[in-house]
């Protein structure tokens, strides 16, 4: 066995690799640690209603294997302006993360009476919408409200990665005025 000594320009490409190395193991832990969607204040009362102005509303679903995140945009929402939309974002419950394929819809009732299904929107009433990313927003979550008063929004759940669940529901009221 042959003895080297290693020369200062190894030793200083050794630390580079080692201090890049570093850098980037830094740079994974910051960024699956950040989650924009937790990093509001979002405070519900028990029956689901906004107390404070981050816009959130979160909910359990019943069988809590999902916690939702309901965000109407704009808010506060006002009677018969322009059309509500509603960013929904599912939550494993145990991390706090999102979860990815989600299979749900959204329903918006007025005085128990229903007035609104998303999937009703796409043609195809009885094939629920998919999150792929754990959230959605899109056109057809919009509606726009028509008078005033207390609203249920309920947001069934039927599938999680790709499986079947038996559905169960997160329920939100808000109060348009």
């Amino acid at each position: 066995m042959v003895n080297r000594v290693i020369g200062l320009s190894e030793m200083k490409g050794g630390l580079r690799y080692c201090a890049l190395l570093l850098l980037l193991f830094a740079s994974l832990l910051i960024l699956s640690s950040y989650n924009p969607v937790l990093n509001s204040q979002a405070d519900s009362d028990s029956n689901g209603n906004m107390t404070s102005q981050n816009d959130l509303l979160r909910s359990s679903t019943r069988a809590d294997s999902l916690d939702v995140l309901l965000e109407p945009i704009p808010y506060p929402i006002t009677v018969n302006s322009t059309s509500t939309t509603f960013k929904v974002s599912f939550l494993n419950p145990n991390t706090s993360q999102l979860q990815d394929h989600v299979d749900f819809n959204v329903r918006i009732f007025k005085d128990n009476e229903q007035v609104f299904q998303a999937t009703n929107q796409t043609g195809q009433p009885s094939v629920p919408l998919h999150a792929t990313d754990g959230y959605m927003t899109v056109p057809i979550l919009n509606y726009q409200f028509h008078e005033g008063g207390n609203y249920s929004i309920e947001i069934p759940v039927y599938g999680i990665l790709f499986n079947p669940i038996r559905p169960e529901s997160a329920n939100f009221t808000i109060n348009i005025g």
